[in-house]
């Protein structure tokens, strides 16, 4: 065999828990990676010949803890995706039911999404459903007095990306008064708004 197996640094967690695996008898191999006729067919040409014998029982050896190695990456992240749709359904949740109305803003300020509080600020708008919301401009929301400062508002949280509060008031028969509270999104492609 002309290239010599270099195996990963023996320090890699992830290998030392494979080759502990296979040493124990506890690796448990996945259907998920299968070896090709070829790899196999090369795999029997070494070990038949005494002089490549020992390089075949080393790439099957190497093989076996990438394999190994691999389950192990693959069980991890089937893990991790069910912790994060977990914490997802988490948030969304905590958003859906919190007290204060809440909306997301795209940076042009056309409403993506509210919760039902929001909704409830706004019945006459929105009829009681939130997608009767979603693809307004924010600033409709609220009387002609407000608007300007809203704007401008809304321009200074995006370009110093900082936070900002002010009173407001809704363009709704029952005018009201509230606390709108402004923050641009960590990835900068959205802007949260809470009114209380």
């Amino acid at each position: 065999m002309s290239d010599p197996i270099i195996p990963p640094h023996p320090d890699a967690p992830l290998r030392q828990q494979a080759e502990q695996q296979l040493r124990s008898g506890t690796a448990q191999l996945s259907n998920a990676f299968t070896a090709s006729a070829d790899a196999l067919g090369v795999l029997y040409r070494l070990s038949s010949a005494a002089n490549t014998a020992g390089d075949g029982l080393k790439l099957l050896h190497e093989l076996q803890i990438h394999q190994v190695e691999l389950d192990l990456q693959l069980e991890q992240l089937q893990q991790n995706e069910r912790e994060c749709n977990h914490e997802l359904a988490c948030y969304r949740q905590f958003f859906e039911l919190a007290p204060a109305g809440y909306f997301i803003l795209s940076l042009d300020g056309l409403i993506t999404a509210c919760n039902a509080a929001a909704v409830r600020l706004f019945a006459n708008e929105a009829q009681n459903r939130p997608e009767q919301l979603c693809g307004r401009a924010l600033l409709s929301l609220f009387s002609a007095a407000c608007r300007p400062m809203l704007s401008a508002t809304l321009t200074r949280v995006q370009r110093n990306q900082q936070s900002a509060t002010l009173m407001v008031s809704t363009d709704a028969a029952t005018a009201q008064t509230l606390r709108l509270s402004a923050q641009l999104s960590p990835d900068h492609k959205a802007i949260l708004i809470m009114l209380t």
